[in-house]
């Protein structure tokens, strides 16, 4: 068997080469190294997959179609998981978690469909937003900033604001049950609560549930 150059064994080795080039100048942080962990497993396994490939289709062009076909679907679902929301927050706040509860009838509906890539949303004063979207509906991803255009996505000296998924659940009220995701703003460049936060956290989302006393 003559191996020929495909679409995935070609990539696999770009794949490859970043992963050495990552180990060996990984900067002062040491993050390139982490290449040789994620990267290379993937980039030998890839190359395996396209080894058995070359070996049982005898036809190059429906090889590398297939293979076409298969990065292109890989690489689909990657961009869709990369599909983000935007949450402007309050300059001056008094809350510690923004909030999304959903599943709320007579709420408002995020701007999201299948075709959505992004979106931006105002989070409210109190830092909780109801919606009547599903929880499966919404955009995987999230960022963040203030209504003067400070970014929490990356601290530094300028904005010393960061935050951080701290919970997704489900709260019950009445035997209704809601669907909720709790981001946690923090200094510092580090996110910290604990347990007993996220229990605090949602005995207030049913206390204010319960005053708006949103339809069944």
């Amino acid at each position: 068997m003559k191996y020929k150059p495909t679409p995935i064994n070609i990539i696999c080795g770009l794949l490859i080469i970043v992963s050495i080039y990552g180990a060996i100048f990984s900067g002062p942080m040491g993050f390139g190294i982490l290449g040789l962990f994620y990267l290379l497993p993937v980039a030998v396994f890839g190359l395996l997959l396209d080894y058995l490939g070359q070996k049982t289709i005898k036809s190059y062009l429906r090889l590398f179609a297939i293979e076409i076909g298969v990065v292109a679907v890989i690489s689909f679902g990657f961009v869709w998981q990369e599909r983000t929301k935007t949450y402007i927050i309050p300059d001056q706040r008094d809350f510690e978690f923004v909030v999304t509860i959903y599943d709320v009838q007579d709420s408002e509906e995020l701007p999201v469909n299948f075709f959505t890539w992004t979106y931006e949303k105002e989070i409210p004063e109190n830092g909780i937003l109801l919606t009547s979207n599903r929880i499966n509906s919404d955009l995987p991803k999230t960022e963040m900033f203030t209504k003067s255009g400070l970014s929490l996505q990356d601290r530094n000296d300028t904005v010393d604001l960061c935050f951080g998924r701290a919970s997704t659940s489900i709260i019950e009220i009445d035997g209704k049950t809601y669907d909720y995701q709790a981001w946690k703003i923090d200094k510092g460049g580090t996110i910290g609560y604990s347990s007993n936060d996220i229990k605090e956290l949602e005995e207030e989302l049913k206390k204010y549930l319960k005053r708006i006393k949103p339809s069944s």
